[in-house]
């Protein structure tokens, strides 16, 4: 089916990510989510990259549901269990590699804010990568680790 909503599991590639964590531990899908990141901070946004725009979402999600401010998001009602998914609690740096993957997999003028036919789901879609850094955020700046 490919994409089916503008929010970060809404997707066939998300779905699979999830899969594959599911099936872990929470130390390997802390490894998991942090080689995500690592490659998608080392292709830059290269269009080439081996890590879709949709596993560096999923990927922040995970982590942004494991944060006490992202219990409420909305998309974890589906995964209720996904707020256990990783140890407690998460670490700065970890969410600042969320933000600056998600920076560099989906620049503004990237192809997958092109790739949405509706200009209401992009917005959706924006709403959902908003709300997600406004979790990961005040995380990532805590420097009292």
């Amino acid at each position: 089916m490919g994409t089916w909503g503008s929010g970060p599991f809404d997707s066939d590639t998300a779905e699979d990510f999830l899969d594959e964590l599911e099936k872990q531990l929470a130390p390997q899908r802390l490894e998991v989510v942090e080689r995500t990141f690592r490659a998608a901070i080392e292709a830059s946004g290269s269009s080439t990259s081996s890590v879709l725009p949709e596993e560096v979402m999923a990927a922040a999600a995970v982590v942004a549901a494991n944060v006490p401010a992202g219990r409420s998001l909305a998309w974890n009602e589906e995964y209720p269990s996904i707020t256990e998914w990783l140890a407690k609690p998460i670490t700065p740096p970890l969410a600042s590699s969320a933000i600056q993957a998600l920076e560099l997999t989906l620049p503004a003028d990237g192809w997958f804010w092109r790739s949405w036919v509706d200009a209401g789901e992009r917005e959706e879609a924006q709403a959902a990568i908003d709300s997600l850094r406004a979790v990961l955020r005040p995380v990532s700046e805590d420097d009292s680790w």
